[in-house]
């Protein structure tokens, strides 16, 4: 009984792979799929602004906006101080989110809320360009757009009587995009008085 169940195995298994690798060849080589149309071609020059766009959304905003001036030197400046300013940046979350957690402790049985882990990743920021207003009165109007597509490391830990609990925060988004304002105000020669962010 086992030499016949043996062969008949072999049997099977010898007429149904080249059976089953024949089928598969005219099924993923030869049939082509009805719904992949060929992209309609164009030459570039016969595309409006917005069909440019369409196709090429990642092109910095210096390229697209002739007023937005270009900052690599900024870029490169703001990589080679990354690690200090990621330190930087986490001890100020750290300081203003401390009071937050504390107002949390004691209630709802928590004995603890902290950090355990707070990188904001290896990734900086990128200025894809900068924009600056000229006024007439004694003040500097600049406009960064800001890129940040990080791989922040956050790792909360809350303790509820005797258990230690571990969440991994994730950002929702992990890409983001920014524009915002600042304006230095100048007293004399290049003395800030007033820096306002919005």
């Amino acid at each position: 009984m086992g030499f016949l169940n043996t062969f008949l195995e072999l049997l099977g298994f010898g007429i149904g792979l080249p059976f089953g690798l024949l089928i598969g060849f005219f099924l993923f080589v030869y049939s082509k799929p009805g719904d992949v149309k060929d992209p309609a071609v164009r030459p570039l020059h016969e595309l409006d602004t917005d069909a440019l766009l369409d196709i090429l959304p990642e092109i910095p905003l210096w390229v697209k906006c002739p007023d937005y001036e270009r900052v690599d030197w900024l870029n490169k400046f703001l990589l080679d101080m990354w690690p200090y300013l990621d330190k930087a940046i986490c001890s100020m979350i750290r300081s203003t989110a401390q009071p937050m957690f504390a107002e949390y402790v004691g209630k709802y049985k928590i004995k603890a809320i902290e950090f355990e882990r707070l990188t904001l990743g290896t990734l900086p920021p990128i200025i894809q360009g900068l924009k600056v207003y000229e006024t007439n009165e004694k003040d500097l109007v600049m406009e960064p757009a800001i890129k940040w597509a990080g791989n922040p490391n956050i790792v909360l830990m809350v303790q509820l009587l005797s258990a230690r609990l571990r969440f991994q925060v994730r950002t929702a988004q992990r890409q983001s995009s920014s524009f915002f304002r600042i304006i230095v105000l100048l007293v004399d020669l290049m003395l800030i008085k007033k820096m306002n962010a919005s």
